[in-house]
């Protein structure tokens, strides 16, 4: 039995009825990206403080406090979706892995990369320190952030940390408080200063764990 065809304007109404939920699927997309870029920009601005509210972030994007919460249930949803936003950015400095065979052109590689993605990100990550003391699920990116840069100092280090022996994790330890957020952000903001001392006190204290282990290989 041939099926009967539906009538001419029954399929016009269903085409605009798609292309209706299509727009406001786009719509709704937009808006959703348009608050999450607006604190983004607001964080870096700022410099991670004070922590933007929903009004000044609706501002910043152009559209109602209302439509801020029919995307995120509340701030901290939102504030998880701008430093879930980062993790391409810090993929891009930490999936890097300096291989010179001279360790000071390691540490001076590390150093760089460091520097360029904490000034990158710092305003950002301050705000996720923070809250993630009493959120999970910022706790949770912040400790994958952590553990990227860790693993990355341990291949590119790799054959120090080795010579390290029974000290290895003792070292890595030391590497990684070294070169942590915290250690940046301490220097760049309470004690040196600028980026050019911060990045060679950065690479003194490196040097400082790594030498012995460096002098121990070539025995």
């Amino acid at each position: 039995m041939i099926p009967t065809p539906a009538p001419a304007g029954h399929v016009v109404a269903e085409a605009e009825e798609d292309e209706e939920f299509d727009g406001r699927r786009l719509r709704a997309a937009r808006n959703r990206d348009a608050v999450v870029s607006a604190v983004l920009d607001i964080i870096r601005e700022q410099g991670g403080e004070p922590i933007p509210g929903a009004a000044e972030v609706a501002e910043r994007a152009g559209v109602s406090e209302r439509t801020v919460f029919r995307h995120f249930a509340d701030l901290d949803s939102l504030f998880l979706a701008a430093a879930t936003h980062q993790r391409p950015v810090l993929t891009s400095y930490l999936s890097q892995r300096p291989d010179a065979k001279e360790l000071d052109k390691r540490i001076a590689a590390i150093v760089r990369l460091r520097a360029r993605m904490y000034e990158e990100i710092g305003a950002i990550r301050r705000v996720a320190v923070r809250l993630a003391e009493a959120h999970d699920s910022l706790a949770r990116v912040v400790r994958e952030a952590n553990q990227a840069e860790r693993e990355q100092l341990a291949d590119v280090f790799a054959p120090e940390l080795k010579q390290a022996g029974r000290e290895k994790a003792i070292v890595l330890d030391q590497l990684e408080l070294v070169t942590s957020w915290g250690s940046w952000d301490t220097l760049r903001g309470e004690l040196v200063g600028s980026t050019d001392r911060a990045r060679k006190i950065m690479t003194t204290m490196m040097t400082t764990v790594l030498a012995p282990y460096t002098r121990r290989s070539r025995r």
